[in-house]
C-alpha cells in the first residue's frame, strides 16, 4: 500500500525500492497486489499505465486521486480496501502523512489483518521539519494511530531504526535494507546522455529538493575547479520546486561545468553512473540513500556526508565519508580524481558489497519470513502491499 508507485519516479527512491521489493516477492511466488493512486507529481500517470492490471509482472491497482490531491486520497481506493482487504493475510503500508496510509491502516484494523509499516524516512528529524505544522496536526489526528496499530515497523538502516524505535517503543522494529539489481556496463553513450566528452563526471542523482542539498555539491564543484578545471557536475532528478535556475546562478563562472539532465530511468541512471568518476550524496537526512547503493552496484566510488547514514561506505572502502561541508566534499572529490586507480578499486569493492548484501532475492526472503510470522494459522500468507 503506497500513495504512489512505479513508474511515478518523480517521487525519487521510494517508488523504485517499493517496486523492487514487490517484484522480488512476486518472483518468490507470493500472491500480492499493490493498491496505490495514479499520482505522478503535479499530474497523473497516463492511462497506458493505470488501465493495466500489472506493472512489470506485479499486480497493481491504480486509483484516481480525490481532491485535495496533496493528501493523496482516493475514495475509490478506500471503497476497494473495505471490500477486498479482509481476504488478505498481511498488509504492508509504505510511508506516512497521507490518506492512503490512514485508510489502509483503518481498513486493516477493521478487518483484523496485521500490517507492517515502512515509514520510508518520514520520521527523520529533517523530514519532520518540512511542513512541520501540517505533520503535527496529522500526527494528532491520524498518524499516531497508524504507528500504534502496526504489528511490525520496518526500517531500512540502523540509523532509521533508532529513530523509529523512539516513536514505537512497544512495537518490534526490524531493519531490512533496500535491495538493488546488478548494474551492467553503460548502454548509453555520453553523447546520448548529453554529457561532455573527455572530462571527469561528478554525478548527483536525487530530487532537486532543499533537503537533498544540491547547493552544497554545486559549491564543491566551484571549489575544486582550481585543481580540476575540467570536472563537470551532472545533476539528475526531477526539479520539484524550481531550484535549477538558482543553482545555475550559484555556480557563477563555473555554470558551464554544471548540467541538469532531468529525471532518469534505470538505463539512463546506470549509464550515467558508469560514465561518472564519482557520485555525491550530501542530504540533510536520509533513511537509506538509494543512490549510494545504485552507485555501488555500478562500481562507482561515492562521496557521502555524515548526515546520510552511510557509515558502511567507509567500512566497505567503497568511497569517502566526510562532513556536510562544501570544502570537505571538494577535497574528497579531488582525492578520487587525483588517483583514478584507487578510485576504481573503491568502486569495485562497492560493487562486490552490493552484490553480496543487497540482492533483491535475499531482501525479499527476509520480508517473506516477517510476513509469515505475523499470519494467524487460520490464514494463508497472501500479503497486500
Amino acid at each position: 500500500m503506497s500513495a504512489y508507485y512505479a513508474p511515478a519516479f518523480v517521487y525519487g527512491g521510494p517508488p523504485r525500492s517499493i517496486h523492487g521489493l514487490c517484484h522480488a516477492l512476486h518472483a518468490r511466488g507470493l500472491d500480492l497486489t499493490v493498491f496505490t493512486t495514479d499520482a505522478n507529481g503535479a499530474g497523473a500517470l497516463p492511462p497506458s499505465v493505470t488501465a493495466g492490471s500489472r506493472y512489470e509482472g506485479v499486480a497493481v491497482r491504480y486509483f484516481p486521486r480525490s481532491r485535495p490531491r496533496i493528501l493523496f486520497g482516493s475514495r475509490t481506493l478506500e471503497s476497494a480496501l473495505g471490500a477486498e482487504l479482509p481476504s488478505a493475510s498481511v498488509v504492508h503500508i509504505h510511508g506516512l502523512w497521507n490518506r492512503v496510509v490512514w485508510s489502509a491502516a483503518r481498513a486493516a484494523n477493521r478487518a483484523g489483518v496485521p500490517y507492517v509499516l515502512s515509514p520510508r524516512g518520514m520520521l527523520e528529524p529533517a523530514a519532520l521539519a518540512h511542513h512541520a505544522w501540517r505533520k503535527r496536526i496529522a500526527l494528532a489526528l491520524f498518524d499516531r494511530r497508524v504507528l500504534d496499530g502496526a504489528a511490525l515497523v520496518h526500517a531500512t538502516s540502523p540509523r532509521e531504526a533508532g529513530t523509529v524505535a523512539a516513536w514505537v517503543p512497544h512495537t518490534r522494529v526490524v531493519t531490512i535494507p533496500n535491495g538493488i539489481d546488478p548494474a551492467g556496463p553503460p548502454v548509453l553513450s555520453r553523447a546520448e546522455l548529453g554529457l561532455p566528452e573527455g572530462v571527469p563526471i561528478v554525478s548527483f542523482i536525487a530530487r532537486l529538493h532543499a533537503i537533498k542539498r544540491p547547493d552544497l555539491v554545486v559549491d564543491a564543484l566551484v571549489r575544486m575547479r582550481a585543481a580540476h578545471p575540467q570536472a563537470h557536475l551532472v545533476i539528475a532528478g526531477p526539479d520539484e520546486h524550481g531550484l535549477w535556475p538558482g543553482l545555475v546562478a550559484r555556480a557563477g563562472e563555473a555554470r558551464g561545468s554544471v548540467s541538469w539532465i532531468g529525471p532518469v530511468d534505470r538505463q539512463q541512471r546506470d549509464s550515467l553512473l558508469g560514465h561518472a568518476a564519482a557520485l555525491v550524496m550530501c542530504s540533510d537526512s536520509e533513511s537509506f540513500g538509494m543512490s549510494v547503493l545504485e552507485a555501488m552496484a555500478a562500481g562507482t566510488p561515492v562521496v557521502v556526508t555524515d548526515t546520510c547514514g552511510w557509515d558502511e561506505v567507509a567500512r566497505y572502502g567503497s568511497g569517502l565519508v566526510v562532513e556536510q561541508d562544501a570544502a570537505a566534499i571538494a577535497r574528497a572529490l579531488a582525492t578520487l580524481l587525483d588517483d583514478p586507480p584507487a578510485a576504481r578499486a573503491m568502486g569495485e569493492r562497492g560493487r562486490a558489497r552490493a552484490v553480496e548484501f543487497y540482492g533483491w532475492d535475499a531482501i525479499a526472503a527476509s520480508f517473506e519470513a516477517e510476513y509469515r510470522a505475523l499470519v494467524p494459522v487460520s490464514r494463508a500468507a497472501v500479503p497486500a502491499s
